[in-house]
């Protein structure tokens, strides 16, 4: 080629070099719109979440072919059904999945075998509801021996709504008792008469998903009371020539003008040796023996004397020591005799100071009871063998009445056990808490008060500076004597204390003839117990035929019972059946069956009833629990148990602030009666 033609073949070799580029772009472009690209999966999970705020997970899925995408969708390792839509949209379900860790892993396989994988973590747990705190002033508590204090505090958490209170002077876990507080967390918790250090456990547990719990531990140390200074002594008369107007005491150094001695001889002009003359009394006075007057069983004037509480009795009004002031409850009995009954009615106060009860308070009734003058034996009825064909007691209600005009009501509180016997510990009552007071007894339906055992303190008077809180079923059981009659079965027959005469005319404890079934413990009332021909000195009826104060030619007659034959507890405690005919015939009280067939939350009263006043602790229906004094409950709250707390504390303490007493057990401690 010749020198002349460089130039174009250049040229010429630059465009081929240049046209052959083009061409393999063009070519890759080609290829590359016509190439099957593998799945697309795309998604967002939070690796958190706190439980029932998710229900589902999206995620997108994008292929050249969807309708021939294969998936295979699990959930901690376990593949699960799912759901997606035209779009590729994947959803799916975690809407069952418990608290803690899981893993989602996704497949995504195309037409022609290429896969594509996406897995994530997440966790599941419940939000965060923080802890229970109880505050406390202080945890170490002085009190001087004798005196009361008051242990307080506030419950605090997020959700108080899901919180539980409890207390206890021993092992909380093997015992405790529910402690309320008010809407703010505030509790407080009231002793009285300490004599012996104590320490009191209060434990908060709360918690929606997760619970917490915080102990408070209040230590109460008795202290020794100062010793008071010594009173100054001397002459405290202002009549004595030495007057000592500092002297504080009396020490009998008072001295006076010297006065001539005065006459001595009988002062009484009714004396057969009266003498005018006379100045002092020298108690030499004789008198002309009369016989003492003979006062006839079943005359106006013996149920004078025997029934209580009449207008000619004197004497102070009582107090509840269920309220903070005194309420001066003055009982009120009358009669009525004729056409060969006799009905009393009473105001239903005792003549005794007493305790309404958790519930709170008693209040006065118009009560009226008729029994037979002279009463006339069942036919039908033969107790000694055993109650059949003999009329039974109610299990539940009044079934005869104390002297004192006040209700006397079988053995069974509210749920069917046997509140007596769940009082003195006999079974732990998970229904409803069983506390009686002064007497064995406490205010049921509308504010009736009644007893349940017991009874004898109606004959009982405190003396020198002791209280009707120094009762105690000892101090009544003397068998030095018969003991007074404390009331009335519905039939007439009459019902007396503890101790009556044996065979052989001595005073004797009569005891009962009903024991506990094997392996029971008076859960279950009235059916936990068997009759036992001559276990003790009554039959099934808890009575028997023989000489009283009353009637020493014999009747048939009642005893209130503390101890079957055997040392146990003495079940009926008054009355299981009626050996007489009762006045009514032996029908039912219409108007019987108040908080079990009829009353508040159940329906109105028969025709003629009387619907009684507000208040009261129905001891036949509601469940209550050991409520110390002082407590405000919380305001209607969601939590079920303690609605039925509120609906009678609330009332209480509408009128009164409530102080509880545990008269009957064997602490060494009392709350706080004011």
């Amino acid at each position: 080629m010749a020198e002349g033609d460089g130039v174009p073949r250049s040229l010429f070799l630059a465009g081929l070099m240049i046209t052959s580029v083009m061409v393999g772009v063009l070519f890759f472009d080609i290829q590359k719109e016509g190439e099957n690209l593998a799945p697309v999966i795309e998604g967002d999970v939070p690796t958190n979440i706190l439980i029932g705020s998710v229900d589902s997970l999206s995620l997108s899925i994008t292929d050249e072919m969807m309708d021939e995408l294969t998936l295979s969708v699990s959930v901690d390792g376990n593949e699960i059904q799912y759901q997606m839509d035209a779009d590729g949209i994947l959803i799916i379900d975690i809407s069952q999945l418990g608290i803690g860790s899981h893993a989602v892993k996704i497949v995504a396989t195309d037409s022609i075998g290429q896969e594509s994988k996406w897995s994530a973590a997440f966790m599941i747990e419940y939000p965060d509801e923080g802890y229970t705190v109880i505050v406390v002033s202080s945890n170490e508590i002085s009190v001087e021996r004798g005196n009361g204090t008051t242990a307080s505090g506030v419950l605090v958490h997020q959700s108080m709504n899901t919180c539980n209170l409890e207390w206890s002077d021993g092992d909380i876990d093997e015992f405790s008792l529910n402690l309320p507080y008010d809407e703010e967390g505030r509790f407080n918790l009231g002793f009285s008469n300490i004599q012996e250090n104590l320490t009191i456990t209060v434990r908060g547990t709360c918690g929606t998903w997760v619970d917490s719990s915080e102990t408070e531990v209040f230590n109460i140390t008795v202290t020794e009371p100062a010793a008071e200074p010594e009173p100054t002594r001397g002459c405290t008369d202002s009549e004595a020539n030495n007057y000592d107007e500092a002297a504080e005491e009396d020490d009998g150094s008072c001295e006076y003008d010297e006065e001539p001695e005065p006459t001595h001889g009988c002062t009484d002009p009714t004396a057969n040796n009266y003498d005018e003359a006379a100045e002092e009394d020298d108690g030499s006075c004789e008198y002309d023996e009369e016989p003492e007057p003979v006062v006839e069983t079943g005359s106006e004037e013996w149920w004078d004397l025997t029934l209580l509480c009449d207008d000619a009795d004197e004497g102070t009004g009582v107090d509840d020591y269920n309220t903070t002031g005194f309420d001066n409850h003055i009982c009120d009995v009358s009669y009525v005799i004729e056409d060969g009954n006799i009905t009393i009615s009473s105001n239903g106060l005792p003549n005794h100071d007493f305790h309404s009860g958790p519930g709170c308070c008693a209040s006065e009734q118009s009560s009226t009871w008729v029994i037979p003058l002279e009463p006339t034996n069942d036919s039908m009825c033969n107790p000694s063998v055993s109650s059949d064909g003999c009329t039974m007691a109610p299990e539940r209600g009044a079934i005869a009445f104390a002297v004192n005009g006040v209700a006397i009501y079988g053995p069974e509180d509210g749920p069917g056990g046997d509140a007596v016997a769940g009082q003195e510990g006999a079974y732990e009552e998970d229904r409803q808490h069983v506390w009686l007071g002064l007497c064995h007894g406490h205010s049921g339906p509308g504010g009736e008060y009644h007893y349940h055992a017991d009874a004898n303190c109606i004959h009982w008077h405190p003396q020198g500076e002791q209280t009707w809180l120094n009762y105690s079923m000892e101090s009544s059981r003397t068998v030095t004597e018969h003991s007074p009659i404390i009331g009335f079965a519905l039939d007439g027959y009459p019902i007396y204390g503890f101790v009556g005469w044996d065979e052989n005319g001595e005073a004797s404890e009569m005891t009962s003839s009903y024991r506990l079934k094997d392996g029971e413990t008076g859960y279950n009332g009235i059916d936990d117990y068997e009759y036992v021909a001559e276990l003790g000195e009554l039959d099934s009826c808890n009575g028997h035929y023989g000489a009283t104060p009353d009637w020493p030619e014999g009747i048939y007659h009642y005893h209130s019972t503390w101890e079957n034959g055997e040392g146990g507890i003495g079940f009926p405690y008054f009355i299981n059946c009626y050996r007489g005919e009762l006045a009514s015939g032996g029908e039912d009280d219409p108007c019987a069956g108040h908080g079990e067939t009829w009353g508040p939350g159940i329906g109105p009263p028969p025709d003629g009833c009387n619907p009684g006043p507000p208040g009261g602790q129905s001891s036949e229906g509601l469940s209550l629990i050991a409520l110390p004094y002082e407590i405000i409950p919380p305001d209607g709250g969601s939590i079920i148990g303690m609605l039925a707390m509120a609906v009678i504390v609330i009332r209480g303490l509408a009128s009164v602030e409530v102080a509880l007493d545990r008269v009957g057990t064997t602490r060494g401690y009392r709350p706080t009666p004011e």
